[in-house]
């Protein structure tokens, strides 16, 4: 073989660094012995999981009154040998500990549980629920039986669907200890994805998403006999809603603005309203897009207010802006990999769903994962509906789920277990924050 001169070698070099990042890492996979005793852990569960989904499933509670939900996961985490507590101001928030050994990192799951209204769990919180715990479960078992030092915790975060459950536990601290963190989210049902584009782990997974409500405050008057006299709080209403449906032709496509309009109960047809109520979210790639379209929605209101003559009132808290999803690349790297080569579910990491989740607030304060999973569910029944909740019932989306719990078990037990691989999750995540600069300015001030 010719030898190259040094002048070519450097080349050579400089091209092979340059396309380094393009060539995927090796896959970060466990010892045997760690993935048999998660595994075996898991099946052993099998029919607990399943009943404790079911119990979920069939009893829905809307956010922050999750009683019987949070009530059956304490017992089966109980049961399970993990330690209870609750350190935060939510009643239906829990935090279930199990630590081995001395010092060692700590990892984290979450288990959502809160349903929708008028279509329950619509979104699949029974199979998150149990991912959560068997995940748990399956690390736990591992860092027994192949004695590693470390802790594992799953977090109870209520109020996903409204209230920003994971935005208040991590206000309260509830996350502080933790070193990395990971939950999946089911979907499906949807035939054509509905948005895809350039987005490798390293940018948005998710859209950030922040709501607000205005109320208009008119005054009522007859109809009929002296309309002239009242203020009407529902015109209001509609015409930031004619001004919020104009706006959307000037943003752009990776955004989103949407909302309904309500009232009171005395609201009938032969009097003028004088009390309406709008609630909107506004959704973009960032926070700080996301809350620079909020300030426009918000704009078209408080004119229709002032053209109506009305009064109003904004109310756009904290809780109400959760940020994009930002999968840690070696996180989501080694886990589809993972999921690849033991259950042939191949996890594409370079689509970005437009829906939002305040677990994205959960990747800014420390290295964590979100991946999805496909279940069974007919075209036209994606999340949120009905069809969708049907879907999450059924015996195969449980085999699915626990599969998921499996493969977030092994990420957990290889951070723990891995002082470099460990070392390489930090070290992506410090990247981040440093690359997120000012697009995430106003959750920092806001946490």
């Amino acid at each position: 073989m010719t030898d190259l001169s040094g002048d070519v070698q450097a080349l050579v070099n400089e091209t092979i660094n340059r396309l380094r990042h393009l060539i995927p890492d090796a896959p970060a996979f466990v010892s045997d012995e760690i993935e048999d005793a998660i595994f075996e852990a898991i099946d052993s569960i099998d029919k607990d999981m399943r009943a404790l989904s079911l119990a979920i499933h069939d009893n829905p509670e809307l956010s922050f009154k999750e009683f019987k939900a949070h009530d059956n996961l304490v017992k089966a985490l109980g049961k399970l040998g993990f330690t209870l507590s609750n350190p935060s101001s939510l009643s239906t928030s829990f935090v279930a500990t199990y630590t081995h050994g001395k010092g060692g990192r700590v990892f984290g799951f979450n288990s959502e549980f809160d349903a929708l209204p008028g279509v329950g769990h619509a979104c699949g919180h029974n199979l998150i629920a149990i991912v959560g715990v068997a995940a748990a479960a399956g690390l736990k078992a591992a860092l027994k039986a192949c004695n590693i030092p470390g802790t594992v915790k799953l977090i109870g975060t209520p109020a996903e669907e409204g209230g920003g459950g994971k935005v208040i536990l991590i206000k309260e601290g509830v996350y502080d200890d933790l070193d990395a963190c990971a939950m999946a989210h089911p979907g499906g049902g949807y035939g054509p994805t509905p948005f895809t584009g350039s987005c490798p782990v390293n940018t948005p997974g998710t859209l950030a998403r922040a709501g607000f409500e205005v109320e208009f405050h008119g005054r009522g008057a007859h109809a009929g006999a002296a309309p002239w006299m009242g203020i009407n709080a529902l015109d209001a209403a509609v015409q930031g809603y004619t001004a919020v449906s104009m706006l959307r032709q000037q943003i752009e496509p990776s955004m989103r603005v949407h909302g309904i309009i309500s009232g009171e109960g005395t609201w009938v047809q032969n009097i003028i309203p004088k009390y309406a109520k709008v609630s909107y979210s506004t959704r973009a790639p960032d926070v700080k897009s996301c809350l620079e379209l909020r300030k426009k929605t918000i704009a078209c209101f408080k004119s229709a207010a002032e053209a109506t003559g009305c009064s109003h009132k904004v109310s756009a808290p904290d809780e109400e802006v959760y940020a994009e999803i930002r999968n840690n690349t070696p996180m989501a790297r080694a886990y589809a990999s993972f999921m690849e080569k033991t259950f042939n579910d191949k996890y594409d990491m370079d689509t970005i769903t437009t829906a939002s989740t305040d677990f994205g607030n959960v990747c800014y304060k420390c290295p964590s994962i979100h991946p999805g999973f496909t279940i069974p569910s007919p075209t036209g029944s994606g999340n949120h509906t009905a069809g969708f909740a049907e879907s999450a019932r059924k015996l195969e989306a449980h085999k699915l789920a626990l599969n998921v719990a499996k493969g977030l078990a092994v990420i957990g037990a290889k951070f723990l277990s891995d002082d470099e691989y460990a070392k390489e999750v930090k070290k992506e995540f410090k990247k981040l924050k440093r690359e997120v600069g000012e697009a995430h300015a106003p959750l920092r001030e806001a946490q």
